[in-house]
């Protein structure tokens, strides 16, 4: 290049003989950029450290390894992580040195050393030992340092994605929260050789994506639109540098990871938006040869259209394909087979095929009848089979739990109709009856007809209706109709409606007076001896047990005392007795004398007496 160069101005001077000295001064330079060029040449083969590096992995706490595409020439790396990656560490791999002299060269420069500036990290490493695992905050980045002496330091920049190792992102999605002006109206990726990446189809209210290009492709560009034409978009790699993105123009190449994710991320900065939201952020995951399901498809097994597991709603899975169902007209539903919208059986308002058994709604003088209690369809008919009910809530058949207990309530319409007109036109009953269920959301055959009866003046009637299911309460049937309601439905004005118990409709008589417990003749007998007992006892006690007292004079007994005291002695142990007394004589005088002693003191009473 420099001799093509040098010739070109010799030419070129040969015509402009002034010029020759400033073809000296240029031919100068270019020897010294050859002479330059060579020296760096011979100094790159000469071998250092940095060249045994193999790789350098990052560790995921995930249980993956990503590694970094290493080169010597490189000092700055980026990479994306899942979601659930929360912990990440490093591994360096060496290549085994194949002399003595190699062997040398690592030792003296082969020092590796992992540094985290943001925590205060620094620690050695050993060639294929992992380092100790670093936390990395969700939608933040985080700075890594490899260190290596005789080639500098090499920095990572590692940053966690919103979206999860399968694919998916979060819910609810935060673009959801922004007005339209504050999104985007379109975004899409074309990788370097041209081709679009396989990515889900762009909605504003999402933004979260997963992109795949093909593995041949190097880098991938953006392209992005706003909604407002005043708003400000800039993308950035890897959480690195904002940069400005101009609407609908390709952003500059990005570099895609080849093992690992590389993450895009676009912000929208409009004045439309509330100060209180930042500006909307869209990110988009993009993989190298990844798996990336067609944009009908939530879930695949593959990349084509018929390689669907799951679809995006409003869409149907049917033979691996997500077909559309959304049929404009009511009352037809999508044909998988033929992929048309064909009409729904009469009975139904909306249906998921077309027999009468397929009902998912029915019309609101209708009651659907499932197969079974958890069936999302059924059939649409006029009333409930005996023993089952209908819950306001579902207009569905169903039976009532044992713990459930049917009750029982009335409704009083008072109709502006005269009795006469009543009587005559039999389509009123029918008709009321039929907005009273209806209304209530309940089966005809839970609303019955009780009575009626004339108004106070003769001007209307009292129509009263009994209504019995166990999913209605009284307290809360005011919830389910309102007096327009009634009034536009029924044949004949209504005034009022007052919903009853059967207590208030039928009050209880007056109570029957209860005998009494006692008859008054009892209670004269039950006085009358208690006045003689009060009278009669003390009379007795002071006056004729004194009396008796008087008469019968105190008698003792005699001779008793003496022939206890014998007969205690003469039973009674010797040595006990002569251990309290010298003698038997002596004990024997001692109860004769208080015996006689006893007589004394009876003889005295008695003379008092």
């Amino acid at each position: 290049l420099l001799l093509a160069l040098s010739l070109h101005s010799l030419h070129s001077l040969t015509h402009h003989e002034e010029r020759m000295p400033q073809f000296c001064s240029l031919l100068q330079r270019c020897l010294r950029a050859a002479i330059a060029a060579a020296v760096c040449s011979g100094a790159q083969t000469q071998k250092i450290a940095a060249d045994f590096l193999r790789e350098v992995y990052v560790e995921l706490s995930i249980g993956l390894s990503v590694p970094i595409s290493w080169r010597r020439d490189r000092t700055e790396y980026s990479l994306a992580l899942p979601r659930e990656a929360e912990l990440v560490a490093i591994r360096v791999d060496v290549m085994l040195a194949d002399s003595a002299e190699e062997q040398a060269i690592w030792e003296q420069g082969g020092d590796l050393a992992f540094r985290v500036p943001s925590i205060g990290l620094r620690e050695l490493l050993s060639p294929g030992v992992s380092s100790t695992y670093v936390e990395v905050p969700s939608n933040e980045t985080q700075d890594f340092r490899l260190e290596l002496v005789d080639a500098g330091e090499f920095a990572l920049r590692v940053v966690r994605t919103p979206v999860t190792s399968t694919g998916q992102g979060i819910y609810p999605d935060p673009a959801r929260l922004y007005p339209p002006e504050g999104t985007l109206a379109g975004l899409s990726l074309v990788d370097s050789v041209g081709q679009p990446a396989s990515m889900a189809w762009f909605t504003p209210r999402v933004s979260i994506y997963f992109a795949s290009v093909r593995a041949e492709a190097q880098g991938v560009r953006l392209v992005a639109t706003p909604n407002d034409p005043n708003a400000v978009l800039e993308w950035r790699l890897d959480g690195g540098k904002w940069d400005f993105l101009v609407s609908g123009l390709t952003s500059a190449p990005a570099a895609v990871s080849q093992a690992g994710w590389t993450l895009l991320q676009i912000r929208v900065s409009s004045s439309a938006v509330p100060l209180s939201l930042p500006p909307l952020l869209y990110q988009v995951a993009v993989a190298r040869g990844a798996l990336v399901c067609h944009p009908s498809c939530f879930r695949c097994s593959g990349p084509g259209i018929g390689d669907c597991k799951s679809c995006f709603p409003p869409l149907v899975l049917h033979g691996g394909r997500c077909l559309y169902t959304a049929c404009q007209a009511v009352g037809y539903y999508f044909n998988a087979t033929s992929e048309r919208c064909q009409q729904c059986h009469p009975t139904c308002v909306e249906c998921s095929d077309g027999s009468q058994n397929g009902c998912t709604r029915c019309s609101s003088s209708r009651y659907m009848m499932p197969p079974a209690e958890l069936a999302t369809f059924g059939s649409c008919e006029l009333s409930c089979p005996f023993g089952y009910f209908v819950k306001p809530t579902s207009q569905r058949c169903q039976r009532a739990p044992p713990s459930l207990k049917v009750e029982r309530f009335y409704l009083r319409l008072s109709l502006r109709v005269s009795m006469e007109d009543f009587v005559d036109n039999p389509d009123t009953l029918k008709a009321v009856l039929r907005t009273a269920a209806q209304t209530l959301a309940v089966s005809p055959q839970d609303v019955r007809f009780h009575r009626y009866e004339n108004v106070e003046g003769g001007l209307g009637i009292y129509f009263y209706l009994e209504v019995e299911n166990p999913f209605l309460k009284e307290e809360r049937a005011e919830d389910w109709f309102s007096i327009e309601k009634w009034f536009a439905a029924l044949p004949v004005p209504v005034d009022n409606i007052i919903i009853m118990s059967q207590t208030q409709l039928y009050p209880p008589g007056p109570r029957p007076i209860q005998d009494p417990f006692l008859q008054p003749w009892m209670w004269a007998v039950i006085g009358a001896g208690s006045s003689s007992i009060i009278l009669l006892y003390p009379m007795y006690y002071f006056w004729f047990l004194r009396k008796y007292h008087e008469q019968h004079p105190y008698k003792p007994r005699t001779g008793k005392e003496e022939q206890f005291v014998e007969s205690v002695l003469d039973k009674s142990d010797p040595q006990v007795l002569s251990a309290m007394a010298n003698s038997t004589e002596n004990i024997k005088a001692a109860a004769r004398a208080a015996v006689a002693h006893q007589q004394m003191k009876n003889a005295a009473l008695t003379g008092k007496t």
